[in-house]
């Protein structure tokens, strides 16, 4: 894949990380500033496409690289990149940070979904991050820019117990992760994201009304790019986070697969019915992974209070 990056305002970039080998499916965040930061790392079995990037853009060191939350597709590389960029400090929620430092439970996790096959062909391998670069981030935490330039870190678990948002004022950005759900260019719907352990729609609710509340400039979404009209974006969001809760609840529970396809054929179906094209809906199909939505709402629906 080539390399891709596009400045987005002052100092900032998007970088493509060509995760997959595929173009638009993760957006790191670059400030090329005093402090040059740089928000998600990506998996590791691509980050030559992010390094490659960088390089032309002619960063040598960073000051940090701050991630949203530790699953593969965001930080998946950072203990490569510490190694790589030997000065940076790695940012990260304080329930995250361990993760980062010892791979090896998160590792053993995701490989009882994926496969020791599919981690090593879609994530690649962790290193781990030495605990001295570590920097534990938390609610109004800032991280420097330079000349008064800060981002500022906001607490928004739902998605996951030590998911992070970023927000910065310069640029009016702030930067989701997955804390908003996916909206791929072009099509732009956005699409919940519910994986187990810790899914929480109420926590995701929350979350999207603080965030509307703010009133950013854009959303840049991690899959993928920006989206220049928030207030529509995270209110649909929260609709459509409801409606596939409603749509879950009422399967049966016994057949995660049957379960599985009937969301997948629901939520394509009323695509189409919205009057997206097929290859608007191949991309989400291709993004999504439907076993793990389903698991995630029937983990939440089974453990909620009576």
């Amino acid at each position: 894949m080539e390399v891709a990056y596009r400045q987005l305002s002052d100092r900032l970039y998007l970088i493509d990380a060509g995760m997959h080998d595929e173009p638009e499916r993760l957006a790191c965040y670059y400030f090329d500033t005093p402090e040059p930061v740089l928000v998600e790392c990506g998996p590791s079995v691509t980050r030559h496409n992010l390094v490659a990037a960088l390089d032309e853009l002619g960063v040598d060191d960073l000051a940090a690289i701050v991630v949203t939350h530790v699953h593969l597709d965001h930080a998946g590389a950072a203990g490569h990149l510490a190694a790589r960029y030997p000065t940076a400090k790695i940012g990260v929620h304080g329930r995250g940070a361990r993760h980062l430092a010892d791979p090896t439970r998160l590792w053993a996790s995701a490989t009882r979904i994926y496969g020791e096959e599919g981690m090593q062909r879609l994530w690649g391998a962790m290193e781990p991050v030495p605990t001295e670069r570590l920097v534990h981030l938390d609610e109004g935490d800032p991280v420097a820019l330079g000349n008064g330039r800060a981002i500022r870190v906001m607490y928004t678990p739902g998605h996951a117990r030590h998911h992070v948002v970023f927000l910065e004022d310069d640029s009016g950005g702030c930067f989701v992760g997955d804390a908003v759900g996916i909206a791929f260019p072009h099509g732009h719907v956005v699409q919940p994201l519910s994986p187990p352990p810790d899914f929480d729609p109420h926590l995701v609710t929350v979350q999207l009304r603080r965030l509307a509340r703010l009133e950013p400039a854009f959303v840049g979404f991690a899959h993928f790019g920006p989206h220049h009209d928030p207030q529509a974006a995270l209110a649909e969001a929260e609709v459509r986070l409801w409606d596939w809760v409603r749509f879950v609840e009422a399967l049966p529970t016994d057949d995660e697969d049957a379960a599985a396809a009937r969301l997948r054929t629901w939520v394509l179906d009323r695509y189409r019915a919205d009057g997206h094209d097929e290859a608007m809906l191949s991309t989400y199909d291709s993004n999504t992974y439907w076993p793990m939505q389903v698991a995630g709402i029937q983990r939440w629906l089974a453990a909620r209070p009576a």
